[in-house]
C-alpha cells in the first residue's frame, strides 16, 4: 500500500487540517474525514467547477481559500521547504494555468552544471513555453573544483502551472498534469582514444563518468549524477508526493521492483543489473498517459535517454515509500 499524503485529504484522514476544512465548509468540527465531510467536499467542488471526487488536493485547497502549509507553518525559517530557491522564468515562458498534477517526470539537461543558466536559457530562447518546474544543479563534467551549484534546487514556476517538457508523446495531458524536474548533466558521452567527450565535444574528467554494466538505449557512458543531486532529488520527490498525492511507487519504481530490484548494500554487487536497466526503457502505456506516478523522460520517448539507470539513482528510487 502506498504512503498516504498528509496534505491531500480524503475519507479516513483525521486531525487539524480536516478541522480547518470542516470549519470552512460550515460543518460540525470533529477532525474526522468521514462520509459527511466527503459529501460536503464533493458538493463544494462541483459548485466551483472542479471534479467532484471528495478529495481535498491542491486545487480544492485553493478554492477553499486555505493552504495546508500556511496552516501548519510558523515564523521559524527552519520549517518548510526553504532549501528550494525561487528563480522564476519570465511571464509568458510557461503556461499560467492551474491544473491538478498526476505525474512527476525526471529529466536531465544534456548541458552544463549551472542551474541558473539553464533557466536563463529557457527565458531567452524562441521555442515558446518550454521548461521544467525544478532544476537541480550538479558538478562540472570537466572535473573542475566547482561545487557551489551541486545539489542546489531552483524552482522556475509554481507547481500549479505547467510548461511543455516532454516533446511528442501519445498523451498531451501529461504536459498539463505533471511536475517536471531537470538534473543538470551533460548526458550521454562518447569515448575516443581513452578519453570521454560530451555531445558538444568538451572533454570529461574520468571522475565524472558513469559507466553502465549494460547498454541503455545504445549508450554505455554518461555524465555521472552527483551524490548531492541524488539526495536533493529524493527530498524533492518526497515533498512533491506529499503535496500532490502522487504515488511514487507507480512508474519507474514499480518497474524496478517487478524486475527484482532491491537496495544493494554498500560494496555488494547487485544481481541481474541488466534487468534493472530495462526498467528505464520506453513504455508504451506510460507514453499513452496510462501510468500515473513517477516516470523518466526515456520511459515515454523512444529517442530519449534521460535519465540514465545509474546505480546510485536506482538505489535511491528503491528507498522511496
Amino acid at each position: 500500500m502506498s504512503k498516504q499524503s498528509k496534505y491531500v485529504l480524503r475519507q479516513g484522514h483525521s486531525g487539524e487540517l480536516v478541522e480547518a476544512v470542516q470549519e470552512r465548509l460550515g460543518l460540525r468540527v470533529d477532525g474526522v474525514f468521514g462520509s459527511r465531510t466527503k459529501e460536503a467536499v464533493k458538493s463544494f467542488q462541483i459548485s466551483k467547477n472542479l471534479k467532484g471526487d471528495g478529495i481535498v488536493g491542491p486545487m480544492t485547497w485553493k478554492k477553499l481559500g486555505l493552504s495546508p502549509y500556511e496552516l501548519e507553518a510558523d515564523t521559524d525559517i527552519t520549517t518548510g521547504a526553504t532549501w528550494i530557491e525561487q528563480y522564476p522564468l519570465p511571464d509568458g515562458e510557461y503556461v499560467k494555468q492551474e491544473t491538478a498534477k498526476k505525474w512527476i517526470f525526471i529529466h536531465h539537461t544534456a548541458g552544463r552544471h549551472n542551474p541558473y543558466k539553464v533557466i536563463d536559457q529557457w527565458g531567452r530562447d524562441q521555442r515558446g513555453r518550454i521548461g521544467t518546474h525544478y532544476v537541480i544543479g550538479g558538478l562540472p563534467a570537466s572535473g573542475a573544483d566547482e561545487t557551489k551549484y551541486d545539489g542546489r534546487i531552483l524552482q522556475a514556476f509554481r507547481d500549479e502551472y505547467w510548461g511543455y517538457h516532454l516533446g511528442k508523446t501519445k498523451s498531451a495531458a501529461m504536459h498539463r498534469g505533471s511536475i517536471s524536474i531537470e538534473l543538470c548533466s551533460a548526458g550521454r558521452l562518447t569515448k575516443k582514444d581513452g578519453k570521454y567527450y560530451t555531445w558538444y565535444n568538451a572533454e570529461v574528467h574520468p571522475s565524472q563518468v558513469c559507466t553502465l554494466n549494460h547498454l541503455y538505449k545504445g549508450q554505455k557512458y554518461f555524465h555521472k549524477y552527483s551524490d548531492k543531486q541524488i539526495e536533493s532529488l529524493k527530498a524533492l520527490l518526497i515533498l512533491l508526493s506529499d503535496k500532490h498525492g502522487i504515488d511514487l511507487q507507480i512508474g519507474v519504481v514499480n518497474e524496478l521492483k517487478k524486475l527484482g530490484g532491491g537496495v544493494a548494500p554498500y560494496g555488494v554487487a547487485r544481481p541481474n543489473p541488466q534487468n534493472l536497466t530495462q526498467a528505464f526503457n520506453f513504455n508504451d502505456p506510460a507514453c499513452s498517459g496510462k501510468v500515473m506516478g513517477l516516470l523518466t523522460h526515456g520511459q515515454v520517448r523512444v529517442d530519449k535517454d534521460d535519465v540514465q539507470p545509474q546505480e546510485e539513482l536506482i538505489n535511491m528510487l528503491l528507498t522511496l515509500n
